[in-house]
């Protein structure tokens, strides 16, 4: 599995990342997508094959029996929060998050972090670049199965992501809300957080074209912002915003929607796998490079409030708000959550009244 290294010497075969003083190794990839070979060994052609029928059908996550990664030899279990602590402890968070930092800062971030808050342009850089580092930091990554494909659309959905910043973010919001990672016809078809291409399209106006990757599941094909199928959450989320400001620009007065992760994994049947669902080591290695993310978007945004979308996120958030800061949690809109199948609006507004939100 290939690991950040954080301060690894340079060599002609492997691009190196700088990071203020430091480097991070990286391992180029061709694609902007990649599949592993379930079971197979290094070098061998054995692999996983994959139904290769396109699927429009109501997609849903299924829960899986996670499987117990650490126990004690002898006296009280371990709790898996406990160990995943200790992973990260051990696995160069701090400074793998102070250079993301000081390279966002040194060279995309016209304002000053820490201050009250960038408005314009200069905070827009600064959320940009946060994204593209977070990219390149992630790349070299790996995972076991059953992932076996992997998009990141911040690489190839990277225009309509841009122009959702640029046209609505780098300024300070009242509330910041932190999604999970992208779902398969939300973000990873058209670059947006909960990004339903209906609502992107007439609500958000948001029309820059995605460069499909080169590699795909074939029952998860990226069409783009023409999508034919609708992310419910996203049809939630967005429709919520709609239906309670009336436009884009009033909502994004108050609010600003960052997705923690950007990536998707799929297992070989298409299914999607949370971030959640991964190994403790897999968990850490991103929870390294997407808190320093996490950390300048709320220095961009300057969040009265910090808001997990989902208990995932607010987990992550705690982790990454400054002292004193205030952070909560909503009902995540999945439709693998009964509850949200029922007047969620209902629900998330009693909860951000309920944080001191007024809606």
């Amino acid at each position: 599995m290939h690991r950040l290294r954080v301060g690894a010497t340079q060599c002609c075969h492997c691009p190196v990342l700088a990071f203020g003083s430091k480097h991070l190794r990286m391992t180029s990839i061709a694609t902007y997508t990649r599949k592993r070979r379930v079971g197979a060994v290094a070098g061998s052609s054995e692999g996983v094959s994959v139904a290769v029928k396109s699927d429009f059908e109501e997609f849903r996550h299924v829960g899986v029996v996670k499987e117990e990664e650490s126990r004690p030899r002898r006296g009280r279990k371990v709790k898996k929060a406990e160990v995943e602590e200790a992973v990260l402890k051990d696995s160069n968070v701090g400074e793998v998050e102070s250079h993301v930092r000081e390279d966002v800062v040194g060279r995309g971030f016209k304002g000053e972090v820490g201050g009250d808050g960038v408005a314009g342009e200069g905070g827009c850089e600064a959320l940009l670049k946060a994204m593209d580092d977070m990219v390149v930091a992630l790349a070299p990554l790996s995972f076991k199965a059953p992932v076996a494909f992997v998009y990141n659309p911040l690489e190839y959905a990277r225009k309509p992501h841009e122009e959702y910043v640029r046209k609505y973010g780098g300024k300070k919001v009242d509330v910041l809300l932190v999604g999970m990672n992208p779902g398969p016809f939300g973000m990873a078809q058209t670059g947006v957080p909960f990004g339903d291409s209906v609502h992107v399209r007439e609500f958000l106006h948001i029309t820059s074209e995605v460069e499909p990757p080169k590699e795909m599941h074939p029952k998860r094909p990226i069409i783009g912002l023409r999508c034919p199928r609708r992310e419910v959450s996203g049809q939630r989320v967005w429709g919520w915003a709609q239906a309670r400001f009336g436009t884009a620009s009033a909502f994004f007065d108050r609010f600003w929607i960052h997705n923690y992760c950007p990536l998707m994994f799929m297992e070989p049947s298409g299914k999607n796998r949370t971030p959640d669902k991964l190994t403790i080591s897999e968990r850490a290695s991103i929870t390294n490079i997407c808190n320093a993310a996490l950390r300048i978007v709320i220095d961009v945004t300057k969040p009265r409030l910090i808001v997990g979308i989902g208990k995932y996120a607010a987990e992550r958030i705690k982790q990454c708000a400054p002292p004193g800061a205030q952070v909560g949690d909503i009902m995540h809109p999945s439709p693998a959550n009964p509850k949200a199948n029922k007047d969620w609006d209902k629900l998330i507004e009693a909860q951000l009244r309920g944080l001191g939100v007024d809606i």
